[in-house]
């Protein structure tokens, strides 16, 4: 009798696949290689390959949850606050793979391929709410708004670090006023 999985092990394969393969190679097939098992056993608790997507998005953003708890903290403090003490933990080594995986998303997403584009929304609309609980503004629309516009800034950042390399975001970091880059 073969070795029976349970849904924590799949969840655990899923998000090693996907940090090593990206999102858009996410496959039954090669989450049950990584396992050592059948495609079958891998469908049999994730039906469809949207299946497979959100629990790789769920066990990422776990990840990314903590990342950003380290990087923001949970006081409330100006927009230029936070970027400035964030951009030094959302730039480490390990923090890069999460959040070419959450690029990656964001590509599929703006050229109309679903799940992501659906995803995507979710992941930025959950990030803007928690972000907004930790800037300093008179009501929460203002703090939503300045949410968005760390996160605006932030992704650029991001973007540039995986499209251009660390230099360019760190150049661009200092171009936006951050003491520390």
């Amino acid at each position: 009798m073969g070795h029976k999985y349970s849904r924590d092990d799949m969840v655990a394969a899923i998000a090693n696949v996907t940090l090593r393969d990206g999102v858009s190679k996410l496959t039954f097939r090669n989450v049950a290689e990584e396992l050592g098992t059948s495609d079958r056993m891998v469908v049999y608790y994730f039906p469809a390959k949207e299946d497979l997507v959100l629990a790789a998005v769920a066990a990422l953003s776990s990840r990314m949850q903590l990342l950003l708890e380290e990087a923001f903290g949970n006081d409330r403090r100006s927009p230029d606050e936070l970027i400035e003490s964030a951009w030094p933990v959302l730039k480490k080594k390990n923090a890069d793979r999460i959040f070419r995986v959450f690029l990656e998303l964001v590509g599929l997403s703006v050229s109309g391929i679903g799940p992501y584009d659906r995803i995507t929304h979710n992941i930025l609309d959950e990030w803007a709410d928690w972000l907004a609980e930790r800037v300093d503004a008179p009501n929460q629309p203002e703090r939503r708004r300045l949410a968005l516009g760390v996160i605006a800034r932030v992704d650029g950042l991001l973007l540039l670090r995986h499209a251009l390399g660390p230099d360019a975001a760190d150049e661009a970091a200092r171009a936006i006023r951050m003491k520390k880059v």
